[in-house]
């Protein structure tokens, strides 16, 4: 004999739910409260069933921010008034002992009593740990925002204008042309040998320019394989280029509403130039393979190693890229021209190691001054940063030596016959000289001259004149 199922009833289903369900009607009086609800609020049916109690008694709501959800802030009263069918809201609900839960609430109407519904059924359920997670959620985000915010600032320390280390008057001319640069979004051409420093000047108008807080994307032509610039700059759609089967959205793109900078911009070949001119005046890059231009606002800084007037004679560049790459031109000059700059940069680089290792240098051979002064830096920054590291990792101790100092190549490269090329004059390595043990001599005696004069065995009166002669007053100069 065939059994027949039990008829499940309504009241059995909401018994059993997890889900807190209590039902009121228009007076706001509660006529069905489950035992899901009892668990959830504390509350027992029998307190609340057939004894006119209304649920502003009972609950107290409030929403996730804090404010209160009695009375006729009640999400469900749009629902009872008929002007909407239902209505969903997350709240935190105060239990019988206080405790707050956060939940959410599903409010619909059941019956109909001149266009109204008669009763409002209210669904909680507990969503603390959804809650809790998204509150992680948005402190992570937060986190992150400010880690991303921390980072930027970083590079704006780095490439701000202190970062550009220099009192030569050939780079004070450098950082005006930046400042100029860094005022509006048209290209830039930055000419110099190797080693002078050109990305950080791209990177320095990057960070405090107008595209500061958007990518700033580096493309070197001389480290990209021939066959490989055009598709690594502009892109490629599936299967255009012979061996892929992805595509790839090129570096271009990449840089949008940022900036791109572009090394050795006069080794692209002429094909290439022609749709880098194209992209930079139509705003737009066309993917190798594909038949649509994407607009691209991207802001294009290229370098070469030439100078500007050996890239218009030589014609690597073709004639119309270079007036549009020309709006504005910096020519970062030679480290053999700004020698003044030696002992400044010196001073960078050891306070950046000091930072980056357990050795600390506080003093500096006189010896050491003379040989940089004396050489003529065909490798120009790059190198001398080179030498520096290269000497502090060789040796211990707070003296950095001249016998750890290589200088290779000596000075011929580019010194003879031109009286700008020629090394410094013995007057001016006596005076960074002199300078530098000053500098020593007030650390060592924490900025206190008169004994500072002590450690170096003169009177405090010549101290101070030295001092001033040689441009040191103030603390900044001890740091």
């Amino acid at each position: 004999m065939e059994q027949q199922a039990t008829p499940v009833t309504l009241d059995a289903l909401l018994t059993h739910i997890d889900d807190a369900v209590c039902v009121l009607n228009r007076n706001r009086e509660f006529v069905y409260f489950n035992p899901a609800a009892e668990r959830l609020t504390g509350f027992r049916a029998s307190e609340l069933l057939g004894t006119g109690c209304k649920c502003t008694a009972v609950t107290d709501c409030k929403d996730e921010q804090g404010r209160s959800l009695a009375g006729r802030l009640c999400p469900g009263l749009d629902v009872l008034s008929g002007e909407v069918a239902s209505r969903k809201q997350r709240l935190v609900l105060t239990t019988k002992d206080g405790e707050s839960h956060t939940v959410q609430a599903v409010y619909t109407g059941l019956g109909n009593v001149d266009g109204k519904p008669e009763y409002l059924i209210v669904v909680l359920r507990d969503v603390a740990e959804e809650a809790a997670q998204e509150a992680q959620w948005l402190r992570t985000i937060s986190e992150l925002r400010e880690e991303v915010e921390r980072l930027r600032q970083q590079l704006r320390d780095r490439y701000g204008f202190a970062g550009i280390v220099s009192r030569s008057p050939r780079m004070q001319v450098v950082l005006e042309r930046i400042r100029a640069a860094c005022n509006n979004s048209s290209p830039v051409l930055i000419c110099g040998e190797p080693g002078t420093g050109k990305e950080m000047v791209a990177r320095t108008i990057h960070c405090n320019g107008l595209q500061k807080n958007a990518p700033f994307i580096t493309f070197s032509v001389s480290a990209t394989a021939p066959e490989r610039i055009e598709a690594e700059l502009f892109g490629y759609t599936p299967g255009s280029i012979p061996g892929t089967t992805a595509g790839c959205t090129g570096l271009y793109l990449a840089a949008d509403e940022g900036t791109l900078f572009i090394k050795d911009v006069d080794r692209l070949p002429a094909s290439t130039q022609v749709r880098l001119l194209q992209a930079m005046q139509e705003r737009a890059v066309r993917p190798i393979g594909s038949t649509q231009a994407t607009p691209a606002n991207v802001r294009i800084i290229a370098s070469t190693t030439r100078s500007v007037e050996e890239l218009v004679s030589s014609g690597a560049l073709r004639e119309d890229l270079y007036y549009r790459l020309n709006v504005i031109t910096i020519e970062v000059p030679a480290l053999r021209l700004r020698k003044e700059d030696i002992p400044l940069l010196l001073e960078h680089f050891v306070r950046q190691h000091n930072g980056e290792s357990t050795r600390q240098v506080s003093e500096i051979a006189p010896e050491v001054w003379a040989a940089l002064s004396a050489h003529d830096w065909p490798g120009n920054v790059r190198e001398l940063q080179n030498v520096i590291e290269s000497a502090f990792v060789a040796s211990s101790g707070s003296v950095l030596l001249p016998e750890v100092v290589n200088l290779a190549g000596g000075s011929s490269r580019h010194g003879k016959g031109n009286g700008e090329n020629e090394a410094v004059s013995l007057d001016d390595i006596l005076c960074d000289t002199e300078r530098r043990a000053i500098l020593t001599a007030l650390r060592r005696a924490r900025g206190q001259r008169s004994m500072a004069a002590k450690f170096m065995g003169i009177s405090r009166s010549r101290l101070y004149r030295r001092m001033e002669a040689l441009g040191i007053a103030s603390k900044k100069d001890l740091q």
